[in-house]
């Protein structure tokens, strides 16, 4: 696990640095020729001169653009250094870790998967085991309209049917209506559990689709509640979405959403 994150943040660190290294580069390429050359005085002040073409030339008070300029340079020049030092060791230690140490199960060949025990599950394992831990569409409430996804499951509205129908588009595991209990003689069925898949966390989400109904209200509310007992916090291991019959499913959102927390 804290491999597979640490891999995550060394691609978001090569990412920014070479980011940074295209602005410098296209910066350094609007600079004036030459380089800075800054002079104390006895009295404190600084002087301030151009060098170019092995010619030193003294830049007056209003020349300071140029001494600016060519200071800028000298400062982006050596971060440029410092960012391709950076990112060369960055490369690196990211192709040392290319292959992670859950990958190693996945390279062994079929007959040494039988004797050895992973020392860190492959995702594809820890998906599989996943699904096998709860029993989906397991709501013993009658689905009456039974609505079908891409991937082949009856749901109870069009809007669970978006929702699902987004979550396999996007590679996220997920699994509709299972039985979840909260402890204390409290079960409930969610409209899906989602997997965050690197970070090896389970979401629940729940749609709220008839928010203009006040009975329907109530009965939200009354299950927000039960997860909160039950320790589930929104942005923690809830999420949810929500429409009226004006106001529809914001997919959007609900995408803006899964990249956010997933």
């Amino acid at each position: 696990m804290k491999n597979r994150n640490f891999k995550i943040c060394l691609e978001r660190e090569i990412k920014e640095l070479e980011e940074l290294r295209e602005q410098l580069v296209a910066r350094l390429a609007r600079t004036p020729e030459g380089t800075l050359h800054v002079h104390q005085t006895g009295s404190g002040k600084p002087q301030y001169y151009h060098y170019k073409d092995s010619q030193r030339t003294y830049l007056q008070a209003g020349c300071k653009e140029t001494a600016v300029a060519l200071a800028q340079k000298t400062y982006d020049a050596k971060a440029l250094t410092m960012i391709e030092e950076r990112l060369k060791a960055a490369k690196r230690l990211w192709k040392e870790y290319e292959v992670s140490i859950g990958d190693l199960y996945e390279i062994q060949t079929d007959a040494r998967k039988e004797l050895v025990q992973p020392l860190v599950m492959p995702d594809e394992m820890y998906i599989k085991r996943w699904y096998e831990s709860y029993q989906g569409s397991a709501n013993p409430y009658q689905n009456t309209l039974a609505i079908y996804t891409e991937k082949g499951e009856a749901v109870r509205s069009k809007s669970e049917k978006i929702l699902a129908d987004l979550f396999y588009r996007n590679n996220i595991p997920y699994i509709y209506e299972p039985r979840l209990d909260l402890g204390k003689g409290k079960t409930v069925y969610p409209d899906f559990l989602i997997l965050h898949v690197k970070q090896r966390k389970t979401y629940i989400f729940e749609h709220f689709g008839m928010m203009d109904d006040p009975e329907y209200i109530r009965s939200a509310l009354e299950k927000l509640r039960l997860y909160e007992e039950g320790g589930y916090w929104y942005g923690e291991t809830l999420l949810y979405s929500f429409e009226t019959g004006t106001s529809p499913l914001n997919t959007k959102l609900v995408e803006r959403m899964l990249r956010h927390f997933l």
